[in-house]
C-alpha cells in the first residue's frame, strides 16, 4: 500500500513537471513582438505625441488573450485579434514612459513581450520639436535650389551644346522651344523631376528625363533650326557685302 502512495505522489509530480515544462516551453520559446503605430502625431527621435496604437506583430495562432501595459500599469484586455490598444500621449504625464505587454495562449502558458521605450511630448512640446526640424530642412533646400538654379544660369549658355551628349542625369526636352539640352547634376531633385533652364531660351522648368524618342525628335528640330540659321546668315553677309560694294570708287 505504502509503495502504491509514493508511485502515485511521483506520477503526479512528473506530471506537474511535464505540464509546467510544456507552460515554459512557450515562455522561453516565444515573445510578443510589439509595435508602435502613428495614427496622427508627431514622432521621431524616440520623442511622440498625439494618437497611437501599441500592437502586437504576427501573433501566434494560438494567442487567446493580451494585456497592454505603461510603466507596468494594465492599461486594456484585448481577448480577440487584431490585439492592440489606441492610446493618446495627452492621457499620460510628459517625459520616457515604457510600454510593454503580457500574452496569454489558449493552453493556459504566458508570454512576455518586448519593451518599447518613448518620451511622451506635450503640443508644444512636438511644435517646438517640428519646428527644429523644419527650418534647417527648409533652409537646405533653399540653398540646393539656388544652387541648381545658379550654377546653370552661369555656365549654361557658355558651355557647348553636344547633340547626344547628355551626361549623367540625362537630357530633356525644353516645352517652350522643343530643343534638347542636358540636365546639370546638381539642379535640385523636385520628385517628378529636376529643376532646370534651358539653354537655348532660358526657361526655367521641372523636368524629367526624357526618352530616348523625345529626344532623337528634339535633336532633328535642333538640327533644323540651325542649318537655316546658318544659311541665312551667310546670305544676309552676302547681300550687305554687294550693296557695300556699290559704293566703292
Amino acid at each position: 500500500m505504502m509503495k502504491i502512495r509514493i508511485n502515485l505522489v511521483l506520477a503526479v509530480c512528473l506530471l506537474s513537471l511535464l505540464l509546467s515544462g510544456t507552460a515554459f516551453a512557450h515562455q522561453d520559446g516565444q515573445i510578443l513582438q510589439l509595435g508602435l503605430i502613428r495614427n496622427f502625431g508627431y514622432g521621431g527621435l524616440g520623442k511622440i505625441q498625439g494618437n497611437f496604437t501599441l500592437k502586437v506583430n504576427d501573433p501566434p495562432v494560438d494567442l487567446a488573450e493580451v494585456s497592454f501595459y505603461v510603466d507596468g500599469e494594465l492599461q486594456e484586455v484585448v481577448l480577440k485579434a487584431p490585439f492592440q490598444y489606441k492610446f493618446h500621449t495627452s492621457e499620460f504625464e510628459d517625459g520616457e514612459h515604457q510600454m510593454s505587454a503580457s500574452g496569454v495562449l489558449e493552453d493556459g502558458s504566458t508570454l512576455g513581450s518586448t519593451t518599447i521605450i518613448k518620451t511622451f511630448l506635450s503640443s508644444d512640446q512636438a511644435w517646438s520639436e517640428t519646428q527644429g526640424l523644419i527650418v534647417p530642412l527648409l533652409a537646405g533646400v533653399g540653398v540646393l535650389t539656388l544652387l541648381g538654379l545658379g550654377v546653370p544660369f552661369l555656365l549654361g549658355r557658355k558651355k557647348k551644346f553636344i547633340l547626344g551628349k547628355y551626361g549623367l542625369a540625362g537630357g530633356a526636352v525644353c516645352p517652350r522651344c522643343g530643343l534638347p539640352f542636358s540636365r546639370p547634376s546638381l539642379s535640385p531633385n523636385m520628385l517628378v523631376g529636376k529643376l532646370v533652364r534651358c539653354p537655348h531660351c532660358g526657361k526655367i522648368s521641372v523636368l524629367p528625363q526624357a526618352a530616348p524618342s523625345s529626344l532623337q525628335e528634339a535633336e532633328r528640330r535642333y538640327a533644323e533650326e540651325e542649318s537655316p540659321q546658318i544659311i541665312s546668315k551667310g546670305e544676309d553677309d552676302i547681300k550687305k557685302m554687294i550693296e557695300d560694294s556699290r559704293f566703292e570708287d
